[in-house]
Formats: structure tokens, sequence, C-alpha cells
């Protein structure tokens, strides 16, 4: 939603195309925008050196034959092989922080160490490093990876939408988590602090992915499974959201996640883990609450706080509302994102090959050949 959200919006100042791995909720998303899209076979989530090595090709094949003026890359696997691919070819790029899972037992000490490294070597290759929230500019500080003066923080927002959820008492509140099934986002604990709650309310996943048959037989195993509903990968999540009752996050690590926010904007009081930059978000007590992570007892005490009284939830839901729209909505990270990328175009290709808006800085000419002025820059 962040990238499709992003593209849609940078259309009246730049000429947006999207490159992914795989088809999927993203690819079908763009089309239906005429967003033009290309996949990249090669790109995987798993790490295979081979594989990696022909992704690599593919993406260099790709940046020659579409000529972009700017790449903005985003997560850790396209981070590193598309930042080098853009330093290859001398293409400006532009990297997004949303995650930062090598300090957290999410990952093995190996991969820890390696990920860790892969990021401080990839930081010499782009312009600009954006953090989403100030979490992640601390932990890229604290390990020196990039240099401060390309690091910038830049927190997500999000389009509003009409959908409000509707608090009032019900025999069954309904309680959600939307994010995807993979070992870091940990839906198991949120099944077991679900399984110390009174019978009455009902718990819905929205998301896919490699752990969720785990989920499923852990939920049968806890003798919850009649109460519990596995949605899948959905396209009306604010919909679902408005028809929810209570927004739950167990991360082992965040930076700032989009799913919040959708909960906030639709009026969710928040449940999560307080880990990484999710307190920038959620204020313990006022627009939702936070706790310890994997305390699976502090997460069953907080949802019986919530799930017993309606009115605390509408408090802190229209709290979440009323921070959402004054710190998170998408025009003020689209504005602050433009203007990076006009920092580092004109950066590189100086005055005459871009319409700049910023202040004029030398560059260096790349192999590639820039917009001429008043046409809109390729991203």
């Amino acid at each position: 939603m962040h990238l499709l959200d992003l593209a849609n919006g940078m259309r009246s100042d730049f000429d947006p195309s999207v490159a992914v791995g795989e088809e999927g909720f993203l690819s079908r998303a763009c089309r239906d925008r005429r967003i033009p899209v290309h996949i990249i076979p090669s790109l995987k989530r798993s790490h295979h050196p081979a594989g990696d090595l022909v992704a690599f090709i593919q993406i260099c094949r790709l940046l020659r034959q579409i000529k972009p003026d700017l790449v903005h890359i985003h997560t850790f696997k396209a981070g590193i092989i598309g930042r080098a691919a853009c330093w290859w070819l001398r293409v400006p790029s532009v990297y997004t922080m949303h995650a930062w899972l090598w300090d957290t037992d999410a990952v093995s000490g190996v991969s820890g160490v390696l990920g860790r490294a892969f990021e401080r070597v990839a930081a010499h290759l782009c312009e600009r490093i954006i953090t989403v929230s100030e979490a992640g500019e601390k932990i890229l500080r604290e390990l020196r990876i990039g240099a401060s003066e390309n690091t910038v923080t830049i927190r997500n927002g999000i389009p509003d939408c009409p959908s409000r959820a509707i608090h009032a008492a019900k025999e069954c509140p309904v309680i959600v988590m939307v994010a995807r099934f993979m070992p870091p986002k940990r839906q198991q604990f949120l099944l077991r602090a679900f399984a110390a709650q009174p019978v009455g309310p009902r718990l819905r996943f929205i998301g896919d992915g490699a752990t969720r048959p785990a989920a499923e037989r852990l939920a049968c195993q806890l003798g919850i499974a009649n109460r519990v509903e596995f949605l899948g990968e959905r396209s009306d999540v604010p919909r679902l959201l408005a028809d929810s009752d209570i927004f739950v996050l167990a991360s082992a690590m965040e930076m700032l996640p989009i799913s919040i926010l959708e909960a906030m904007r639709a009026g969710l009081p928040v449940i999560a883990s307080d880990v990484g930059g999710i307190r920038e978000a959620v204020i313990h007590g006022v627009t939702g609450l936070l706790v310890e992570e994997q305390s699976v007892t502090e997460l069953a005490h907080a949802l019986r706080l919530l799930v017993q009284d309606a009115g605390l939830r509408a408090r802190v839901g229209a709290a979440g509302r009323q921070n959402f729209l004054k710190r998170f909505q998408f025009s003020p990270m689209a504005e602050c994102t433009q203007k990076l990328y006009w920092e580092v175009l004109n950066e590189r290709y100086g005055p005459h090959a871009v319409e700049f808006r910023v202040e004029m800085h030398s560059g260096v000419q790349p192999l590639v050949e820039p917009a001429r002025s008043g046409e809109s820059p390729s991203v």
C-alpha cells in the first residue's frame, strides 16, 4: 500500500514505473491505475546466490530499457541488489528502510551479522536513505550505516478514507490483526493471548504467508478455531477495519507500520508491541496500549481491558483518529519525498537536465540520458 500510494501520488510531477518480483496485489493495483509494471522473476525473498545474481542482471537490463532518472528502492533484498545495480549503471537511487530485524531474535546470529554488513556496504551505493521513523534513524546512526547527511526521516503517511469503526457495547467485539504471516509478525502471541479471553470476542487475521498454516494449527490446539478467522490477502482492508473493534500488532520489530496508521485512520484503539518506532504513533494510554515484546500476559491483559469497555474503545479510538489526522496523512509524506527526489536529481543532473524546484547544486552526468526541461522525470 505504501508503494502504491507513493507511485500514484507522484504522477503530477513524475512519470512512475513499478518493478516487483512477482504478480500480486501491487502489480494488479498499479495496472488498474495505468502505472507501468515490470516483473523481475528472479527477485525472491529467499536468499540464493545464483538467483540473486540473475536478479541483478535482470534489474540492470530493466534499467537500461526504461532509463529512469531516479530509482526508489524498498525492502532489504531489493535494497541490496537494486542499489548495486543502480551504482553499476550510475543511476541515482534512494532507499527506504521499512524494518530492521538484524538485532532481534527474529533472525539468526549469522544472518544478523551478514545483514548489517550488507546494509553498511549498500549505504555507500545510494544517494539517500529514508527511515520511516526516528527509531530507524537512531539505529543507522548507532551502527554507523551511511553518512548522517544522507539519511533523512520521513514518517509514513496514508490517504484518508471514509470508513470508520462504530464503537458500541457488543457481546462479540472483533479483534483484528493485519500483517503478513512471517516469523517477525508473531501471530502466535496474539492467538495465545486471545485464548486467555472469556468466550465472546472474535479474532480475525488479514494477510497471508509462510507461517499461516502453523498459526491455523495452533488455533486448533488452543481450542479457539471456531472463534478465529483467517481471511488471507484482502483488497477491502479499510472496510474490514471499520467492521472491527480492536486492532493488534504483536510484532518483534517494526519501524512505523502502515497497518497501525490504517487502524488509527479508522478510529480503532491499537494494542501493539513496544518495539522500534511504534511509540512514535501509539501513545500509551491515549491512542492505544503498548505491551512488552513477547509478553502474552501483558497482551492478554490489554485485550481484556478493551474487550470489556466499549467506552474506553471509543475514547482511545477517537484519540488515535485525531493523531492520524494531525501527523500521519499522505500529503506531508509525499511532499517531503518529492523534495528529496528533486534534491537528488538536482545534485546528479545539474540545472539544465530537469525542471528543478529546489536550490541548485553541481552534479555529474550519468550514463543514462536524463529527462529534459519540461518533461517529467521517470522514477
